[in-house]
């Protein structure tokens, strides 16, 4: 039976009536409604059987046709014409996307704890449930920048797409957010449906997702934001879920802080819990082996994974077994090219590396004017202002005469219009772009390298005194400040006199700055992110700032923050223990059990775990402060170290150099963040003990012409969350308590 009425049915076809037409034209009988409609100028006629559901459609001067629903119906050339789709997604997408051989190891889990190791295991999450007729259906994807979100989605579509004309399964419409400030998300559905030379209307993606025939999947969803948050986002998603009830699913792809699955629940009044269906997943970096068999593929050997700083980098849950690094490892740089490598950060070694690479391919012309050296600066400052422009623009993509022209305008003066031309050339082609789904148009291989440069371009500008229009107009959400994090104390040990003059100006603008936008909330959550980079022989002040999104990764020094508004405050990982707040406030708390406040910490209306549990309630809320570093006495109960090893200096160290953000620690002065640990009087029996453990790895390498030591902390996470039933780490806390 269709249970569907004459109204519905004239509100679910009339975005398929020609544009300047009368209305759908309907009427009802006892067990049959009939409608008439112009389309593609002929007229239409179209009568539903109430009891069966069957549908006859005739065309203009063309025979009946009989369909066994509605949604059989929409689905055929006479209104969507769904086969076509899927065909040109389909040859789209094997053009874009890697063979078999190239695909990405994956990893994931469900919020009922199901492992999911497999591209059609995820397929299967959809539709898998039973629901009711009027019900919903989303999948929600979560998990940190890099990780293979978008991926996936493209491989969920192309599966799809593929399979279409044998199994009919509903096809997925990818919308992406592309780096805008949202303005309608049927916006992003018609550029969607343009890429895919699609003949459909925005209008009708509803429709036909109602009916399910088509599944929009909103890629990126966390930066969906408009000027004044993210209450437009919301908003549209609860309309879009109350329209598709029926049969409509929907994929929602973000960060892991942003969107959980109880958020959603919480914060989209449309989703009723016990009717419409969720499904979380979380993805995970692949497993070392996953990732050394994936590498073996590309011509990686044995041999290659012995090399001592290489097999660092794919330790379990390291930042390289991403797959944005690992598709970096893999075609972009050569496994000898890391040997003897121990650089603190992941990101700027991998970025170097591929300058370095792409530096040397400029050919005899260039390389006799432009010394290595000159051509790495030329690289490095033409990726910073193709960044910058992008997020001036609120794009991910530039078409590749615009990238010709940022080129040339990044070039030193002097040199002959010959190499010039030919270096404006080879700038669209560099290995940091692939082609963008617009013709003519690049992007950079993946957002998390975008977010990289415009963190430098930001350290830079308000170095310089310039609060850029991406600064002043966007959003900056949580992924971008962690990318900004890392970038940030790079840049304090690197570049100290650069990092020390975009502090003064960041830490200090709230006291000249008026214009009324955006740039003050954004250089103060800028300025958070930074803090546990700070070095100061003066105490540190900061004071004025109203904050949306805030991120403190780290360990913070000592520091009086007087007046901070902040909405959102992701503090998983930190230790925040050395802050001082005076009448600041915080609304809600991103954390985890390893994160520590101080006692001035102020009460925030609701705290969001890793795990996803939400504790809200006064009572609660202090109780889980109270435990963790806003009462001294509670923060010692229930946790695996004794109160006796954590009033231990040796303890305190170990917590600090577990917070340390560098992949490896040099025992040199020049590093001053891993220089208080490594010369601290307690270091050498720390460093034995964690040897003795295995979790301390140790090189003596050749480093600016003479032999350094490098350490390396294994299982930091593990280390900072203290889970009573980690054997390995209570023998660790137990040595640890022997000492003196």
């Amino acid at each position: 039976m269709a249970n569907i009425t004459r109204d519905e049915l004239v509100a679910d076809l009339a975005p398929f009536s020609d544009i300047g037409d009368n209305a759908v034209k309907a009427t009802e009988q006892s067990d049959k409604i009939s409608l008439k409609l112009t389309r593609e100028g002929r007229p239409l006629r179209l009568v539903l059987d109430k009891t069966s559901g069957k549908v006859q459609c005739t065309w203009g001067t063309t025979p009946a046709r009989n369909f066994a629903s509605l949604s059989a119906a929409l689905a055929s050339e006479l209104f969507s014409n769904l086969r076509r789709w899927a065909d040109s997604q389909r040859e789209l997408l094997k053009r874009e996307l890697p063979g078999a051989s190239g695909l990405l190891p994956f990893c994931g889990t469900t919020h009922n704890s199901t492992d999911i190791r497999s591209l059609d295991a995820v397929d299967a999450l959809l539709g898998s449930a039973a629901r009711p007729d009027d019900a919903s259906e989303i999948l929600l994807i979560d998990g940190p920048a890099g990780i293979g979100k978008t991926s996936l989605i493209e491989q969920l579509a192309l599966l799809r797409a593929e399979g279409y004309r044998t199994t009919a399964r509903p096809l997925i419409l990818h919308v992406k957010s592309r780096g805008r400030v949202l303005s309608n998300l049927l916006d992003l559905m018609a550029f969607s449906l343009q890429t895919i030379r699609s003949q459909i209307t925005y209008d009708q993606i509803p429709i036909l997702a109602k009916h399910g025939l088509v599944v929009i999947a909103i890629d990126g969803f966390d930066e969906l934001a408009d000027p004044n948050g993210y209450e437009m986002a919301w908003a549209q998603l609860g309309e879009l879920v109350t329209f598709i009830r029926g049969k409509g699913s929907l994929i929602l792809a973000g960060r892991d802080t942003f969107i959980g699955r109880s958020r959603l629940l919480k914060d989209v009044p449309a989703l009723r819990e016990s009717v419409d269906i969720v499904t979380g997943l979380t993805l995970r970096t692949p497993t070392t082996d996953q990732a050394k068999e994936w590498l073996k593929r590309h011509n990686w050997t044995e041999a290659n994974f012995e090399i001592p700083s290489i097999s660092v980098l794919l330790e379990a849950d390291s930042f390289a077994l991403r797959p944005v690094f690992l598709r970096i490892l893999a075609e972009h740089v050569k496994p000898k090219e890391l040997k003897d490598k121990h650089e603190r950060y992941l990101t700027p070694l991998l970025v170097n590396q591929m300058i370095r690479r792409e530096a040397g391919l400029f050919g005899k012309p260039v390389q006799a004017v432009m010394d290595q050296g000159e051509r790495e600066n030329f690289v490095g400052e033409f990726l910073c202002e193709v960044a910058r422009q992008m997020a001036d623009s609120q794009t991910e993509s530039l078409d590749a005469s615009e990238l010709s022209w940022i080129g040339e305008a990044s070039l030193k003066e002097g040199l002959p219009a010959e190499v010039t031309t030919l270096i404006k050339n080879r700038a669209s082609v560099v290995a940091f772009f692939v082609n963008d789904e617009r013709p003519g148009f690049k992007k950079f291989m993946h957002s998390y390298l975008l977010s990289y440069f415009v963190a430098i371009v930001s350290i830079r500008a308000l170095g310089r005194g310039d609060v850029p229009k991406f600064i002043r107009r966007n959003l900056l959400g949580a992924e971008f400040l962690s990318v900004f994090s890392d970038v940030a104390a790079e840049a304090a040990i690197s570049g100290p006199e650069q990092f020390s003059s975009f502090w003064e100006c960041a830490s200090n603008l709230p006291m000249g700055y008026t214009s009324a936008d955006r740039g003050l909330r954004n250089v103060g959550a800028l300025v958070l992110a930074a803090l546990p980079s700070v070095q100061s022989q003066s105490s540190i002040e900061l004071r004025e700032f109203q904050i949306d999104d805030a991120l403190i990764r780290g360990s913070c020094p000592g520091a009086t923050l007087t007046n901070f508004e902040i909405n959102q405050l992701d503090v998983r990982g930190a230790d925040l223990s050395e802050l001082t707040w005076i009448g600041s406030s915080v609304s809600s708390l991103l954390a985890d059990e390893s994160a520590r406040v101080s006692p001035s910490f102020p009460s925030p209306t609701k705290i969001s775990m890793a795990n996803g549990a939400e504790i809200i309630g006064t009572e609660e809320v202090a109780a889980w402060l109270d435990a963790h570093g806003r009462d001294a006495n509670a923060t010692n109960a229930g946790k695996l170290a004794s109160y006796t090893l954590r009033n231990k200096p040796i303890y305190t160290l170990l917590m600090r150099a577990a917070r340390l953000r560098q992949h490896w620690l040099r025992a040199d002065n020049e590093d001053f963040q891993a220089s208080k640990i490594v010369n601290d009087s307690d270091w050498p029996v720390l460093c034995r003990i964690l040897m003795e453990h295995d979790y301390l790895k140790e090189e003596i390498r050749q480093a600016s012409g003479r032999a350094s030591k490098f350490f390396h902390i294994k299982h930091r996470e593990s280390i900072l969350a203290e889970d009573p039933n980690d054997l390995s780490l209570k023998a660790l806390f137990d040595a640890l308590s022997c000492t003196e």
